[in-house]
């Protein structure tokens, strides 16, 4: 019986990684429920200009989010490589809406950095970590700060 060398690896954390603004985004993959092409948006009055509206998803009622809005920007332009990332958060599902989703991609988690609130200030506080993928940076979204449900 030959010793068999035990490779011991990193830990890992998995995001899907997107474009908005020319930045790379990722989001925790845990997170990530499903990813849709574009769909029709139901407007609702009197809500963050950021939510475009609602969309009924196999029967469940879910806001949508314009991502380049809520950083305080124009609003996304919906084209051939549009998606909608439908994401769950505390058993709630919501979606983001994006320029273009890229991949799946691994970051070490010890190569994953916290940022200062200067640097976060330009994304609204939403961004608290980067990350490096390859020679990518990328900006790691924190979910609660993204969005927030009522209490039913």
């Amino acid at each position: 019986m030959e010793a068999t060398e035990v490779i011991q690896s990193e830990e890992v954390s998995q995001f899907l990684s997107f474009h908005v603004s020319g930045e790379i985004f990722g989001i925790e993959l845990i997170h990530v429920h499903e990813i849709l092409r574009p769909i029709y948006i139901t407007r609702i009055p009197n809500v963050d200009e950021n939510i475009l509206g609602v969309v009924n998803l196999r029967g469940e009622i879910i806001p949508i989010v314009d991502l380049k809005k809520k950083f305080e920007q124009s609003f996304i332009e919906i084209n051939k490589k549009t998606r909608i990332i439908v994401l769950e958060l505390n058993s709630k599902k919501f979606g983001l809406i994006v320029e273009e989703v890229k991949h799946v991609i691994k970051i070490l988690k010890n190569s994953i950095s916290e940022i200062n609130n200067h640097l976060s200030a330009a994304f609204n506080n939403m961004i608290d970590q980067v990350g490096r993928s390859g020679e990518d940076i990328v900006l790691i979204i924190e979910l609660n700060k993204l969005i927030s449900f009522e209490q039913e």
